[in-house]
């Protein structure tokens, strides 16, 4: 009885802000069962005075139609209401459906004034996205200094993808030690692509002095982030007796670790290993059933397995004409090492041609 009244208190003399914490109460769950139909309510009446974050809360309910009827439309009005009482979520919100064309026109030219107009306020998406516009120069000329500029930005306020991607165009422009720097930086915040990154640095001493152990360390703190490169990267280090003891065996765990989680390489390295028996039991069926999965999703190199294996009948019946296939397809995804198969191949061909003549 007694809260009911005080709820009753809140709603006819409360101030927005105040309407809009009941909402994010309701909507979340806290103190009262969660209900997006009392959420919207208290929304509706934060929004109605006035409040830019009640404006933009029930605009993301109607645009998902939770406790209201979906309305896009009116989601559009509210995400604008917001953003031009200065939301920089919202603004940056409205940068993001100008630039895709979310239930709007596509205008490049809004879509900027908006996320330039949240950055300005610091809003760490939107100087991100402004940074990845500029990069990749699809919607606006291609600008590197702008990309950079505005991923520094981000990086300067402790956003972890704004030091990834400074990182990333500084490693494309052949600074390494300036890509360590700023990975280093994401690493430390979290960035668990970051961490990988850092750790083929100290692999392979571009940047920084060489350091397999160290980065068999931090590949390991990837790894257990779940980052299905660095797990591959350390069974790759167990193979090799990179930076610790050689183990076929424990090398092979890590693949497998990966390789479930799909990465290409990991399946690959996995293959090696039935195909050789290093730390399994030597399985060329089994190879060649994995060397055609990482072929058929666009590995190279899993071709130019296959294009030998059907040359010389290992784990599958020889067949010339399907090995010239995959061995031809292998060259024309730019394997070197499959130029040279096929011109063994070819060349022996051609040598048992001239001697039956």
């Amino acid at each position: 009885m007694v809260l009911s009244s005080l709820l009753k208190t809140l709603e006819n003399e409360g101030s927005p802000v105040s309407h809009n914490n009941m909402g994010e109460i309701y909507e979340e769950g806290r103190i009262f069962r969660k209900s997006y139909r009392k959420a919207a309510k208290w929304y509706e009446k934060a929004a109605s005075g006035g409040s830019a974050i009640g404006m933009y809360n029930l605009a993301r309910l109607c645009e998902e139609g939770k406790g209201v009827p979906r309305d896009s439309d009116k989601a559009m009005r509210l995400v604008v209401s917001a953003a031009e009482a200065g939301l920089s979520d919202a603004q940056s919100h409205l940068g993001w459906r100008y630039i895709t064309g979310y239930n709007t026109e596509k205008n490049v030219a809004e879509a900027l004034r908006w996320y330039s107009t949240a950055a300005e306020r610091g809003d760490e998406l939107a100087l991100i996205s402004l940074g990845v516009i500029y990069k990749l120069g699809e919607q606006v000329p291609k600008d590197n200094d702008k990309a950079k500029m505005y991923f520094s930005k981000a990086a300067n306020r402790g956003s972890a993808d704004g030091s990834f991607n400074l990182a990333s165009i500084l490693e494309e422009e052949g600074d390494p030690e300036g890509a360590v720097r700023y990975f280093r930086n994401s690493a430390y915040r979290g960035g668990v692509e970051a961490m990988y990154k850092l750790g083929t640095y100290y692999e392979s001493g571009m940047g920084l002095e060489q350091d397999f152990e160290k980065a068999l360390m931090i590949y390991s703190e990837a790894a257990l982030l779940g980052d299905t490169n660095a797990q591959n990267s350390i069974g790759r280090m167990y193979r090799e007796g990179m930076g610790i003891e050689k183990d076929s065996i424990e090398a092979a765990k890590w693949f497998r670790i990966s390789a479930k989680r799909g990465n290409l390489n990991a399946i690959y390295n996995l293959a090696d290993l039935y195909s050789s028996g290093e730390g399994v039991r030597r399985n060329p069926r089994r190879a060649f059933r994995l060397y055609r999965m990482v072929a058929d999703r666009g590995l190279p190199e899993g071709h130019l397995r296959l294009g030998l294996m059907y040359s010389f009948g290992i784990g599958v019946r020889a067949d010339r004409s399907m090995a010239l296939r995959h061995l031809k397809e292998a060259v024309r995804m730019g394997c070197d090492e499959a130029k040279e198969q096929l011109k063994k191949l070819t060349d022996k061909e051609s040598e048992k041609h001239q001697q039956m003549c």
